[in-house]
């Protein structure tokens, strides 16, 4: 008979970068996953499948066919991939001693480990004929996980250890509606999506129009990292695709309001230049040693984060950029406004009626690039104090004006 499959799984990272190739980079085939057998592959695409079947979407090519996740936020009022999260493996053991556990403890009172193996004895396993027991050592490990996970709370009474169960959190309709919101828009959402599974018949009232449903993927590397930080701790970055660990300091979680990524910045030694790591690229944080030195950290990124344009340096140097624009205030006044908006820290001074300066300085110039290319029309000047990159910036726009027009236009030309 054949062996039945199992949609369960053990490393939560092997499905989640799966998810993500499938999401992000859309149609794959078996053969353009080359770090794992096609075997593996088959049965991480059947688990996908399982869990998030409505949102798949199949396309021949040749004889072949290749997969894509397609989820249409403005369709949706819940991320489905919280479901990702609850197909984690779990042994005959598990999941006997947690309803077991769950069972006997719902009296409020709290048991000794010999009361409760006494207990299980004598209600649970005496109903079994097949010689199933449960051994102390089994027991403690599972009291103590659920120690850890906040399940159940140890106490020393005497010279023993008893434990008892954590009261259930329970919400008012005030605290669902709060909950119902921040689980799709905050960090660690799932938790979130946890609290409300006890909940029956909560509308959805919620509909999103930015709305980043692979950050889900991310929560367990986001959790590490906050501990790390508050904890001022050291962490091992394992990263997709290599094996070398990273020894890295984090010193703050950022989001980024243009491309929803979320990034952890900080320094891989005492000294050097803050460097930013993508959550998504991240598979694994190892908590390590603690330092004294993270309160410093946080001041000197404090400073820096006073220049920053985005996740990213420029030759750490502070560059002050000038840009000469012809504005219309009266017929444009809308131009005006977006640069107020979008312009983060930069300043935008008034020179006439139909020209004003930009002024920022920043890291970040090759950053700035998109930014200004909704300019091209409008730039009348640009100052940076650096040559090759005002050079590399105007050969990147007759690059594109090539494109769309005849050959031969040089940068002189635009």
């Amino acid at each position: 008979m054949a062996k039945s499959f199992n949609e369960l799984i053990k490393n939560f990272s092997v499905i989640r970068n799966y998810v993500r190739e499938f999401y992000v980079y859309g149609f794959k085939q078996r053969e353009d996953f080359t770090t794992k057998s096609g075997r593996s592959y088959d049965n991480v695409r059947r688990r996908i499948e399982s869990y998030l079947r409505e949102y798949i979407e199949v396309e021949q090519q040749g004889n072949r066919k290749a997969l894509r996740l397609f989820i249409d936020p403005n369709e949706i009022t819940e991320n489905p991939m919280f479901a990702v999260w609850q197909a984690k493996s779990f042994t005959k053991n598990d999941v006997f001693l947690h309803f077991v556990l769950m069972d006997i403890f719902s009296d409020g009172e709290d048991y000794s480990v010999n009361q409760l193996l006494a207990r299980i004895d004598k209600d649970y396993l005496a109903h079994f004929r097949d010689g199933f027991i449960i051994e102390a050592l089994t027991l403690r490990k599972k009291l103590a996980e659920y120690v850890d996970l906040d399940v159940l709370r140890r106490e020393l009474r005497g010279r023993e250890i008893h434990f008892s169960r954590v009261a259930s959190v329970v919400l008012s309709d005030r605290a669902l509606r709060a909950v119902q919101f921040f689980k799709e828009m905050a960090p660690l959402g799932v938790l979130g999506h946890y609290l409300l599974q006890q909940e029956r018949g909560l509308d959805a009232v919620f509909r999103y129009k930015h709305y980043f449903v692979m950050h889900t993927l991310e929560d367990q590397v986001y959790l590490d990292l906050l501990v790390a930080i508050r904890e001022a701790r050291w962490v091992a970055l394992t990263r997709f695709g290599q094996e070398r660990e990273l020894r890295f300091l984090p010193v703050k979680l950022l989001a980024s309001a243009q491309s929803g990524r979320r990034y952890v910045v900080g320094k891989s030694k005492i000294g050097q230049f803050f460097a930013f790591h993508r959550l998504d690229q991240i598979e694994q944080v190892t908590l390590m040693e603690v330092t004294a030195d993270i309160r410093m950290e946080k001041k000197h990124f404090d400073e820096v984060r006073k220049f920053m344009w985005s996740a990213g340096f420029d030759r750490r140097v502070v560059h002050s950029l000038c840009v000469t624009l012809a504005i219309d205030e009266m017929r444009e006044a809308y131009m005006l406004e977006r640069i107020r908006m979008e312009g983060r820290h930069g300043r935008l001074i008034r020179l006439t009626s139909k020209r004003f300066e930009y002024r920022i300085e920043t890291y970040d110039l090759n950053g700035m690039k998109p930014f200004l290319r909704t300019f091209v029309g409008r730039i009348v000047a640009l100052d940076s104090g650096d040559e090759a990159w005002e050079r590399q910036f105007f050969s990147e726009l007759a690059d594109m004006y090539r494109l769309y027009f005849e050959e031969g236009t040089t940068v002189g030309d635009i």
